[in-house]
């Protein structure tokens, strides 16, 4: 039996056609025009028109894709089974407890992260970057606020050691402290210890870390790694700030953290992953205090706008903290602005193959 177009080798008569790998005289890839010739990562090439005269055995029979499929279904299973798994926990402490607000804390502290990378990533653009890859680095999100948390610890240590200012004082609103003393430790917290420590570590997960940058096909895949690592760290701390008071009271404090530190990580991660990505389609390798100047002062005027009015706590203070407020939702929006004015070359073609560099 002799093989197809380009293809002289014979098959034995006993042996079963079915699994004998097919070669292909010339690789094509099925589009919504047609079969057109792919480029080396099979993906359709630009420009390129359909093939005539495709004959039925050079379709391409892509296992990968069937395997890349199945992986996807795994990890998206997995990832709904460990939120089904916290909220259920969450219900139950409650049900135990005799405190059924736990319930609503649990589903208050993940599901707007869960939200924003849905909307972002599942909704219009998930064959930028491979699932697996988005829930790795959500994953990885979670377990680097750990040890980013131990350094603000002892930076915060640090700090009252070296000044004596009681910085435990400062944070719980206490009058122990002079108003030169709080505004300095409210804002060397919030810009020294949360906002350089936090958006470095994002910044790390998206430039250093194996997962990151590397092998990414488009553009704006990197864009959604650095918001889903972004939303991994801030699912972690929103579920540390929210379970700090077991009362009624940690209800108000998860709708606003849900409203408003949530999505300015969100943004953050957005920012940092767009100046990455701008510097990479210049050919130019990202530079950290050019990709964090922005997401650094935005957080930091945050944290610093809040931790100064619960510290002080007059009126005037109070009128200032709707600053506060409008930050996380105009860093949002710029990203989402940025976002929605990416040129086409951000979501596909050659100029994306300087990523795989």
């Amino acid at each position: 039996m002799s093989g197809e177009v380009g293809d002289d080798r014979s098959t034995p008569d006993n042996e079963n056609v079915s699994e004998t790998p097919i070669v292909q005289a010339q690789p094509v890839v099925r589009t919504e025009r047609g079969f057109v010739v792919p480029d080396g990562h099979g993906r359709p090439l630009d420009g390129s028109e359909p093939a005539e005269d495709v004959p039925a055995l050079a379709i391409p029979l892509d296992s990968s894709r069937y395997r890349n499929c199945c992986e996807n279904r795994a990890c998206l299973y997995s990832f709904w089974g460990v939120v089904a798994s916290f909220l259920i926990a969450s219900f139950t402490i409650g049900f135990v407890t005799s405190k059924p607000w736990m319930g609503a804390l649990g589903v208050l502290s993940i599901i707007p992260a869960v939200i924003i990378l849905y909307l972002l990533y599942w909704r219009n653009h998930n064959s930028q970057v491979e699932l697996p890859r988005v829930i790795n680095m959500f994953c990885w999100g979670i377990v680097g606020a750990i040890p980013c948390a131990v350094i603000e610890l002892l930076l915060t240590f640090a700090f009252g050691q070296i000044t004596g200012i009681k910085t435990k004082d400062v944070e719980k609103g206490s009058r122990g402290e002079s108003i030169e003393n709080i505004v300095l430790y409210s804002l060397f917290a919030a810009f020294f210890v949360a906002a350089l420590c936090e958006e470095s570590l994002k910044y790390y997960l998206v430039v250093e870390f194996p997962n990151g940058i590397k092998d990414v096909p488009t553009a704006y895949g990197t864009v959604i790694l650095s918001i889903s690592g972004a939303l991994g760290f801030a699912t972690l701390e929103n579920i540390g700030y929210v379970f700090q008071d077991s009362s009624t009271a940690s209800i108000g404090v998860a709708v606003m953290r849900a409203l408003l530190a949530v999505p300015l990580h969100a943004a953050t991660g957005m920012i940092i992953g767009l100046n990455i990505t701008g510097a990479l389609m210049q050919r130019e390798q990202p530079v950290a205090y050019k990709v964090l100047w922005l997401p650094i002062l935005l957080h930091g005027t945050y944290d610093g706008l809040l931790m100064i009015t619960l510290a002080i706590g007059t009126s005037t203070m109070q009128g200032i903290a709707l600053l506060a407020f409008a930050i996380p939702l105009f860093a949002f929006a710029y990203g989402v602005r940025k976002i929605c004015k990416l040129p086409v070359e951000y979501f596909g073609g050659e100029d994306n193959q300087r990523l795989l560099a």
